[in-house]
This record gives structure tokens, sequence and C-alpha cells, in this order.
């Protein structure tokens, strides 16, 4: 199975990374996993500059070369599509935002690009996560990806405290699970419970 994680958060080792490895951890345990895996702020990713060339040219090719081409390169071949991200003002991170506009060269092509992928967007956040869930879910009809995700508010509510997700080993374990259940599917193999 093929695996593209993108990485939003321009933090390493934060609560967006720990799920998303997890996930991994669990996609692994399910069968023979490939994965490319994408740190969008180590990338040079410019933003779309709304040419219209992918819609126009033959190829639907975007003109701008930059780091966007290595994720272009594999994203037709993956069976799942990794979206890890905190929330920064109630969205999706700046990185991850540019790297989705640029999707709009992958759009002219859905079925080659985005129909039957499993998309999983890991959306951490302090108060609101929904505007980015609610983006994934209207674009899902026309696209026709499979979409589970998974949140975790990463402040206490009483104290206004932040902390880490390794302190929430329920939630890592979800991500776990959810990474044996789609694997299994993709892979064909029966499901794989961890023994803690």
């Amino acid at each position: 199975m093929k695996v593209v994680v993108l990485r939003g958060s321009p933090k390493r080792g934060g609560s967006s990374d720990t799920i998303a490895d997890s996930l991994l951890e669990g996609l692994k345990k399910a069968g023979p996993t490939e994965v490319s895996d994408f740190v969008l702020n180590d990338m040079n990713i410019r933003p779309c500059q709304g040419c219209e060339s992918c819609m126009t040219s033959k190829d639907h090719k975007c003109v701008i070369d930059d780091d966007m081409h290595q994720i272009y390169s594999v994203f037709a071949d993956a069976d799942i599509v990794v979206w890890a991200t905190p929330m920064y003002w109630g969205y999706m991170t700046a990185q991850m935002k540019i790297a989705l506009d640029r999707m709009e060269a992958l759009a002219m092509d859905p079925e080659k690009y985005w129909v039957d992928k499993e998309f999983v967007p890991i959306l951490t956040y302090r108060h609101h996560y929904q505007s980015t869930l609610g983006f994934f879910e209207r674009v899902q009809d026309y696209f026709r990806f499979k979409l589970n995700f998974l949140t975790f508010c990463s402040m206490d509510q009483d104290t206004r405290k932040d902390f880490h997700v390794s302190t929430k080993p329920e939630k890592l374990e979800e991500a776990y699970e959810l990474g044996v259940r789609l694997g299994s599917a993709i892979s064909g193999q029966s499901h794989f419970t961890r023994v803690l």
C-alpha cells in the first residue's frame, strides 16, 4: 500500500506529527507500506498564482517549478493521503493551505488523483477545527474520496494550558487502530489488535 503524508506543522514532533506517526505504525502493521512523507515547512512550495495553466494545458501540469512536483509525482498512486495539521486561527496552517491550493493541478483529473483514495485529515486544535473538516466534507462529493478524520484538542479547557498528545495514549491508540483498519482493508488482510 502507498501512503502520502503531508505534515503542515512548522514544528517537528508536535501533536499532529505524533498522531500521524501512530497512524503510520498501524498501517505498517497491516501490511507492506511505502510512505512518501513530506514536511511542508521544509519544502520550497510557492503559492498558486491563479494563472490557470493547469486548467487549460493538455497535460494539466502546474507551471511553477518547485518542490510541489515531488508531491505530484506520488499522489496519483497513493492509496491513502494523510493531511496532518494543527489549526491556526481555526484553520489549517499556511504551509498546508499553500500545498492544498496547488492541488488545483490535480483537480482536473479526479479519477486519476482523487476517487476512492482514503483521506485522513489529522486536525489538532485549541478551540476550533470545524472549518478545515468542513472543507474536506464539502469537496468529498465531487472528488469521491473516502474520509476518516482524527481530531485532538490540545488545550485543557479548565486550566487553558496546552498539552501534548503523548499524555493521551487513548488518542494515539485510536490513530493506530485506524491505521490497522485502513491498511487491512487495502491490503486485504484480517484486522490486527495491538496488545499494550
